[in-house]
């Protein structure tokens, strides 16, 4: 299958937000371990549901 410069270009900038954010959400998981605090307890509880 034949994809368009378009479509890879897209593509290409979907993977980078999805990367970014990744390293975004371990950068604030990271803060919070060393910080703790109710920043710490609150984040935990949210994931925790």
């Amino acid at each position: 299958m034949d994809y368009t410069l378009r479509q890879l270009l897209l593509y290409h900038a979907e993977c980078v937000r999805h990367e970014n954010a990744r390293q975004a959400a371990g950068i604030i998981s990271a803060n919070l371990g060393f910080a703790g605090g109710k920043a710490a307890k609150a984040a935990l509880a949210k994931l925790a549901g």
